[in-house]
């Protein structure tokens, strides 16, 4: 459902995603990709860069491997594996992207997924995350409360007010900045010390 309101929100919030990365780096992977809006902006930033998707739906991978072939990015690699175990060396990772899929898991796995990144990304490696966050005012807050009521997991509460932050912080990584000036976006750049 994410992909959707992305979509209505422009490409915005996929090339503010992109943007927060600097450097060169060499290997991007994005878990939980769904079909992968983001992954087309760092593609574009990052033309050299490998990149690796990661998502237990083979059926989203074949989407996001036609449009990344689409815009003539031939750096892709997709991987069917749950993000809770990653078959990805130690400290192979420069950059871990996260784009509204933390909120689709509850706090055990959201920890067991924020360790793995941890875990793949080199030391000084960022961490991407994109997800929801909450809204001011009495008409806006009613509207997102009865949409994510509709859509989304019964918890995704838990990352709003800071949750996500904490969680970030507790699988060992420093955060560097979030933002949220983006339309209903939180976006927490982090890094493995």
């Amino acid at each position: 459902m994410a992909d959707v309101l992305l979509r209505l929100l422009g490409s915005s919030v996929r090339k503010e995603t992109a943007a927060v990365v600097g450097g060169s780096p060499a290997l991007v992977v994005d878990l939980l990709t769904g079909t992968g809006s983001v992954l087309i902006e760092y593609a574009t930033r990052f033309p050299r860069a490998r990149i690796i998707a990661i998502d237990m739906r083979q059926n989203v991978l074949d989407i996001v491997r036609q449009r990344m072939e689409t815009i003539g990015f031939s750096g892709l690699e997709t991987i069917t594996a749950d993000a809770r175990d990653l078959p990805l060396a130690d400290e192979s990772a420069d950059v871990v992207n996260i784009a509204f899929g933390l909120h689709e898991n509850d706090s055990a796995a959201r920890a067991r997924i924020l360790e793995e990144c941890h875990r793949v990304l080199k030391p000084g490696g960022s961490l991407v995350v994109t997800d929801y966050r909450e809204v001011s005012g009495v008409l806006k807050s009613a509207l997102m409360r009865l949409y994510l009521a509709i859509f989304e997991p019964r918890w995704i509460e838990e990352i709003f007010h800071g949750g996500l932050e904490d969680e970030v912080e507790k699988a060992g990584l420093e955060i560097r900045t979030v933002r949220l000036d983006i339309t209903l976006t939180r976006l927490i750049l982090a890094a493995k010390p």
